[in-house]
């Protein structure tokens, strides 16, 4: 006795619910053909995270239409359909439906709301307590919604001891480094708990500074992997799951029988008669840390560029490690065609810097356009110096460079309908080492939350798939050229040792104090510190860019710009 269960990890776009609608149609059908029961994620019809729209009484009665549509086509379909649509019914819930035949089955609500990180559930949803429960060809089935399975004592809990032989999760889960790996044994863990199968329905896609990894996966009653969905891609997955795998377990370790059994209202038996064969799951493979960071944030380009309908990007090269692997990336994500570059030199830069920026263009296949700013630059002195009597060189110059080359930047983004795509690093934003309205500038940041050593460890992954990033760039000292002999450790400490310090306490939460205690050295500490916080006020006015670490400069740290506190 099998159940053959669909997957529809699908990329919706946020607030286009006709898109998404159709999305999920094609999917519904393409997967009806294998399938006994078919999943989507949480909140599929609205795309996550729909923020504020869900304040807005259209959008939720729009929601609704497109729910009764979904019940009009369900008809003529063979398998019903788990779904994650927002419910308003006297207040707002994160909702998941049982459709069938035209009929709601039955709905659950989302009963622990995250309200940390990136996580701001609170603000739109009430907390739910219901629950839905119901069998597929003698398979029970219960359902939660992401931030439940977190929780070991949850509903999960009384589906199983209910008698579930399968939990299905709808979520809706943001992805960052390292993460991935601790929900799969997360979720191992639930499954072998409660003796059951878990079957993790995940979205895929970037919504402005998240991104969704996907990776769907199905996990045996003994904590095993039978099914992983693709990652950072759309995909429709079906498995076959057998129902005496569940009674045999809780027949040899009868742990469950030790717990007061539950008792949940039994929606309803949904017989399906269709012979369907049996599928294996297929596991995709998971990609290593800097191939799937890389994936990540290609991901994260792609669809925020199309998802807003841009017709292309344009970015400054200058010859540095930040802008090549930020042209690169924008080529694999968008295609070269969609490419173009702006070599903007000074005076101050390097011979080294012409030819490897022309090199890289060279290997990508994109166009360079060549425009040197310093008759612009010594005019804006000759015009202060006449008008405000200032002829000395200062970081003023220097920034009035970076500020010169963005708006040339600007200037072709405004005529073309170009997307700029800022080139600075988490490293230079978090110690405000970029200049507001220069080269911080921009419509995205791709390399927004990746610090300085990742930048090199990231450029050297993709060089290792094709060499285009010239050889030198890897080797010569990090430098602005914004005055002679200019390099970044001049004004920082050794990106080795600042990315260590950020991390510590960013995504580890350490005081300075117990930095120090580490042995990182006092004074160092104590500037890092801050210049992470006089800062603030730039990253506050900073383009968005994805999140793929554990805490990104963005949604999840919110410092207050007026602070009194180290």
């Amino acid at each position: 006795m099998y159940l053959n269960i669909g997957i529809g990890q699908i990329n919706p776009k946020v607030g286009d619910l006709s898109g998404n609608f159709e999305k999920i149609l094609k999917a519904w059908k393409e997967l009806d053909k294998s399938s006994h029961l078919v999943c989507f994620p949480e909140l599929a019809l609205t795309g996550y995270p729909p923020e504020d729209l869900l304040l807005r009484r259209d959008f939720l009665s729009d929601c609704k239409k497109y729910l009764d549509n979904l019940l009009k086509k369900s008809k003529d379909l063979t398998s019903p359909c788990l779904i994650g649509i927002p419910l308003y019914k006297g207040d707002l819930y994160n909702a998941a439906f049982l459709l069938y035949k035209g009929e709601i089955v039955g709905a659950y609500y989302k009963r622990y709301l995250p309200q940390y990180g990136v996580f701001d559930e609170k603000r739109y949803f009430k907390k739910g307590d219901n629950l839905l429960f119901f069998a597929v060809n003698g398979f029970n089935i219960g359902v939660s919604i992401c931030e439940d399975i977190w929780y070991p004592s949850g509903v999960e809990r009384i589906y199983a001891l209910a008698g579930a032989d399968v939990i299905v999760s709808l979520n809706a889960s943001p992805y960052h480094k390292g993460k991935y790996e601790f929900k799969e044994n997360l979720l191992k863990a639930r499954a072998e708990d409660n003796q059951c199968y878990v079957v993790y329905v995940n979205m895929v896609g970037g919504q402005d500074e998240l991104i969704l990894d996907g990776r769907s996966l199905v996990i045996s009653p003994e904590g095993k992997i039978i099914a992983r969905a693709k990652v950072f891609e759309e995909d429709l997955l079906v498995i076959s799951i057998e129902k005496k795998k569940v009674c045999s377990g809780r027949l040899l370790e009868p742990r469950l029988r030790e717990e007061s059994s539950s008792e949940i209202p039994f929606v309803k038996g949904i017989g399906i008669k269709k012979e369907l064969p049996f599928f294996e799951g297929k596991v995709f493979k998971n990609p290593e840390e800097e191939e799937e960071i890389y994936l990540a944030l290609k991901l994260a380009l792609k669809d925020y560029f199309y998802k807003n309908g841009f017709k292309g990007v344009i970015l400054g090269l200058s010859g540095g490690i930040d802008s090549s692997l930020t042209a690169v990336l924008a080529v694999d994500a968008l295609g070269k065609e969609k490419v173009k570059a702006l070599f903007m030199p000074s005076e101050f830069t390097s011979r080294e810097s012409f030819e490897d920026t022309r090199e890289l263009a060279k290997n990508l296949g994109i166009p360079l356009i060549e425009i040197p700013i310093t008759e612009i630059f010594h005019s804006y002195r000759e015009t202060i110096k006449k008008t405000l009597g200032f002829e000395d060189f200062t970081v003023a110059e220097e920034n009035l460079q970076a500020r010169i080359r963005a708006n040339l930047l600007f200037y072709l983004s405004n005529r073309e309908g170009l997307l700029v795509l800022s080139t600075s690093n988490k490293s230079e934003s978090a110690t405000g080492y970029t200049t507001i309205y220069g080269d911080m500038a921009g419509g995205f940041a791709p390399l927004k939350d990746v610090y300085k050593t990742l930048v090199y460890r990231l450029a050297r992954y993709r060089n290792s798939l094709d060499p285009v990033i010239p050889e030198r760039i890897f080797k010569k000292a990090p430098s602005a050229e914004l005055r002679p002999g200019q390099r970044d450790e001049d004004t920082l400490p050794p990106y080795e040792i600042l990315d260590e310090i950020l991390k510590l306490y960013l995504e580890e939460g350490l005081t300075p104090s117990e930095i120090i205690e580490r042995g990182f050295e006092e004074k160092t500490v104590n500037r890092v510190f801050h210049m992470l916080k006089i800062a603030e006020y730039k990253r506050k006015q900073a383009p968005l860019g994805p999140k793929i670490t554990r805490r990104a400069l963005g949604k999840d740290y919110r410092m207050p710009v007026t602070n009194g506190y180290l």
